[in-house]
């Protein structure tokens, strides 16, 4: 009589998408457990049983139903059910991937198995398609630790002949539809070559057929590494080879995994049936499917039942805090090698000793500071997902502040858009309660201490972030002082390189057609000083233009000294470390230069961007070019040299901080630096938006860079840079940064006083403006002294007395009369301008209609005295009027 058990007995579960599957995974069994009751809420039908000591539970997939989401349903609702199971095997069929490296046959098994930067299996309908090839985006879980400890195990019996598989899978051939006899011959078309039609390839013509090396008889091949999954059956050679070659190198494709990997821990098993091709079909499934169950029972025989009953179950192993967040704006590095220390010490630090929760990783702009705590940031993801996972780049306060008000929506804030709450302070009070749970804050870029710290009645960043025992802070910084302000001594130091992690760093980069021989590899290294962004650049450079390592390092060579000294000074005096600057310098030159000489559109907006903020840098505030696609012709340009890096959503550009400042040398350098800032001022003068409240987004996207221009000294006495003052100051005050809007006014306002005359339009209007924005800041004896210079020029020397300028200044007087507590002066000026409007503007004019009410306001204010004058009832008329009209 067939075994009973309980739920809470099954710790493996097995699940299989097809009946076939389903057959070869039963008889895999060495017992057959009766069936359990149902629950009303569950309308799967699992097959129980046990191998080596393990009680499994599996299940397939509803005919019919296959692909990533339905296998993410299954796998929940087997956990529901069975909830002490520990991990799961997804067993079954794939179409394999045959190449020169590895010889993939049909009816060979493919086992998940991390690799590179991939946990064994990767979505590949999941990603942004790019012109360099697809790119994939997320990341899927590798296999639980002691299921690779039995791959592992197994791998080392087959090579000392110990393994079993051929007997597993002769238990099963005892049914004739799972024999290989029945599976028919092994065939392999060219990629290019498709199906002629029919259910077999009868017709297809034999000269296309790949030749290979006849196998043993027998000899059963289990290959390892990463498995393509998506919801899109793929039976195209052309397309199968393209995949592999975006993906890195991939064995098979099949259409459940990805489904499950994040939400439960498993190791993928997939018997070869067919080359997703246009040739594929379904008389190899059986065998396939016999195979990679064969191989799934050889891998529980070698794990022990206690090591599975001693371990976490799988809702314990994925369970991820509801609250946890995520907001970092750079995409998964895949291409990250080495820094192993660094990354080490970090874990230990914050992780498993504990004895900090603020940390500065420090070194050099570009040895790849930003890059290790990017992929910190991705292991917590990884690893502790109960953490929310923060980044806030600490370039200036707009770049700072842009970025609180992303994390303040992923933390769920609410900020109307009329409200004068400081989303810096709301992030920080959110992240300070201890009921937002854990978190890591990733402070890129903290370089100036002024910013940091503050200055006179400024508030410092570091005043802005959190603070809670649930909180780590990494920052990194070029800076040594800043560290010791921010951290004292908890520090990771970076510095160049290791040779063997530069050497992996570079073959990762460039084509191996183009790397030649170990001594040449190493000199260039030495050229390039080990420095990660300087071997980035000259990999992208050695990529485009197809130059050897030697050819490269020969250019380097070449590079007119004086040059490289005069960017090796800039370079060494802002980063403050000796070594620095020499190698990055020489890099960037022979790039730069080449640029300028291929594509002059591409040094044009190279130029420009020079003078503006390197991070965040708007599509929209580049100097137009035309046709189109010159514009994007030069902006592929300077991507592929890495000098900028398109944002995700393709809007805007970063560059990195050193690349900047080298281009600005450069600039000086090879053009004239004063006239291409002077021009810059200008264009960014021209396309600066009004303070329309509509145009709020585009104002804060580009007040970082036209902030960045007022800090130099070119342009500083030409007509561009102050409309640019004004237009920044009067979008300020719609924003409601007053203090800020009052520093750009100023300068306008100065800047015309000296050279334009009293009577000057443009010089009133800055003056007017700058009234608005001291009234706004509380300094109303200045903005009535300004007001009432204004208002006395317009009523003696420029405008008729119903000319609207001179009526809007004297409404601005008014008011500002009123908070001053002036409130005769004010009515009296009010009382003038209703009567102007009255004879020249319509009923319904907003203009006239604001004024009566002004004037009612005064009225209301001036109390006593104007009820004596005017009479009780008159302050109700006009009232009564105004809301009449509206």
């Amino acid at each position: 009589m067939p075994t009973r058990l309980r739920r809470e007995d099954y710790t493996i579960g097995w699940v299989c998408a097809l009946p076939i599957e389903l057959a070869a995974a039963q008889e895999m069994l060495d017992e057959e457990h009766e069936p359990l009751d149902r629950d009303d809420n569950n309308e799967n039908l699992y097959s129980l049983g046990s191998i080596g000591g393990h009680n499994v539970a599996i299940v397939c997939l509803p005919a019919g139903r296959i692909g990533n989401n339905p296998a993410a349903a299954i796998v929940t609702e087997l956990k529901a059910i069975f909830r002490k199971i520990r991990f799961g095997l997804m067993v079954g069929i794939g179409g394999g991937v045959p190449s020169k490296e590895v010889d993939i046959r049909l009816g060979d098994v493919v086992v998940s198995q991390p690799r590179d930067t991939f946990g064994g299996v990767v979505q590949y309908d999941m990603g942004k398609r790019t012109p360099s090839g697809f790119i994939p985006t997320g990341s899927l879980n590798a296999p639980p630790q002691i299921l690779l400890s039995a791959v592992s195990a197994i791998r080392a019996n087959r090579l000392r002949g110990r393994s079993k598989l051929a007997q597993h899978i002769s238990k099963v051939a005892q049914i004739p539809q799972f024999q290989r006899v029945n599976a028919g011959p092994d065939v392999l078309y060219e990629s290019t070559y498709g199906h002629v039609g029919g259910s077999t390839c009868e017709l297809c013509t034999a000269t296309k057929q790949v030749f290979r090396q006849p196998r043993e008889s027998g000899n059963i091949k289990v290959h390892y590494g990463t498995i393509a999954s998506g919801n899109q059956v793929i039976r195209d050679g052309g397309e199968r080879d393209k995949l592999k070659r975006e993906l890195g190198g991939v064995l098979c494709f099949e259409m459940e995994a990805a489904g499950l990997m994040n939400n439960f821990p498993c190791l993928v098993i997939r018997g070869i049936c067919d080359y997703a091709d246009s040739h594929k079909n379904k008389t190899w499934q059986p065998y396939a499917a016999a195979m990679a169950a064969a191989y799934a029972k050889e891998l529980l025989l070698m794990i022990p039942a206690a090591d599975v009953a001693g371990s976490q179950t799988a809702d314990e192993a994925t369970k991820r805090s509801p609250t946890s967040a995520f907001y970092v704006p750079f995409p998964r590095n895949r291409r990250f090698v080495g820094r192993a220390t660094e990354l080490d010490t970090l874990k230990q630090k914050l992780l498993i000793d504990r004895d900090c929760q603020r940390l500065a990783i420090i070194g050099l702009g570009g040895i790849g500071k930003t890059q290790i705590a990017l992929s910190f940031a991705y292991f917590i993801k990884d690893k502790f997902p109960e953490y929310s996972i923060f980044w806030l780049p600490a370039l200036s306060l707009e770049t700072f502040e842009q970025a609180c008000e992303e994390i303040g929506k992923r933390l769920g804030i609410d900020q109307p858009r009329e409200s004068s709450e400081d989303i810096k302070e709301l992030v920080q009070q959110r992240l300070s309660a201890e009921t937002t749970g854990k978190w890591l804050l990733i402070v890129d870029n903290a370089d100036d201490m002024e910013l940091l710290r503050g200055a006179r009645r400024t508030k410092g960043l570091d005043e802005y972030l959190p603070y809670s025992d649930n909180g780590l802070v990494v920052f990194t910084t070029r800076s040594n002082d800043v560290a010791e302000y921010l951290v004292r001594s908890d520090v990771v130091e970076v510095g160049k390189m290791e040779k063997y992690e530069a050497v992996a760093f570079l073959s990762l980069l460039v084509r191996k057609d183009l790397i030649q021989e170990k001594v040449i590899t190493s000199k260039l290294l030495e050229e390039l000083d080990y420095l990660p962004l300087a071997m980035t650049q000259a990999a992208a450079y050695m990529n485009m233009k197809r130059v050897s390592s030697s050819e490269y390092l020969r250019l380097l060579k070449n590079t007119e000294q004086d040059m490289v000294n005069i960017m090796s000074t800039e370079l060494y005096d802002n980063t403050r470390y000796k070594e620095s600057a020499n190698a990055v310098a020489t890099t960037w030159i022979v790039s730069f230069n080449q640029v300028l000489e291929h594509d002059s559109v591409a040094a044009n907006l190279l130029q420009f961007m020079s003078c503006i903020e390197w991070k965040a840098i708007p599509h929209s505030i580049l100097p137009v070019v035309k046709p189109e696609a010159r514009m994007v012709a030069a902006i592929g340009t300077l991507c592929s040299y890495s000098f900028i890096a398109k944002s995700e959503n393709n809007k805007t550009y970063d560059m990195h901080r050193l690349v900047h400042l080298a281009t600005r040398i450069w600039t000086d350098q090879t053009f004239c630096g004063t006239e291409v800032r002077k021009m810059a001022i200008q264009h960014c003068s021209d396309v600066f938006p009004s303070n329309d409240y509509t145009k709020r987004e585009i104002w804060r996207e580009y007040l970082p860079h036209v902030a960045r221009m007022k800090k130099e000294e070119e342009g500083q006495g030409t007509e561009a840079r102050i409309v640019l003052c004004l237009k920044a100051g009067q979008c300020l005050i719609v924003d409601g940064r007053i203090g800020e809007a009052i520093v750009w006014l100023q300068e306008s306002f100065e800047w015309r006083k000296r050279n334009n005359t009293e009577v000057d339009p443009d010089r009133l209007l800055s003056q007017r403006e700058l009234a608005r924005a001291y009234q706004a800041n509380g300094q109303v004896k200045e903005a009535v002294k300004l007001l009432e210079g204004v208002v006395a020029i317009e009523e003696k020397k420029v405008l008729a007395e119903d000319h609207p300028d001179r009526l809007v200044s004297q409404h601005a007087l008014a008011l500002v009369y009123q908070v001053n507590g002036q409130v005769k002066e004010a009515v009296k000026l009010l009382e003038s301008v209703v009567a102007i409007q009255e004879k020249v503007l319509a009923e319904d004019h907003p203009s006239r209609l604001a004024s009566q009410h002004e004037l009612a306001m005064a009225y209301q204010a001036n109390g006593q005295a104007e009820r004596e004058r005017k009479g009780p009832k008159h302050l109700a008329k006009l009232l009564e009027h105004v809301v009449a009209v509206k």
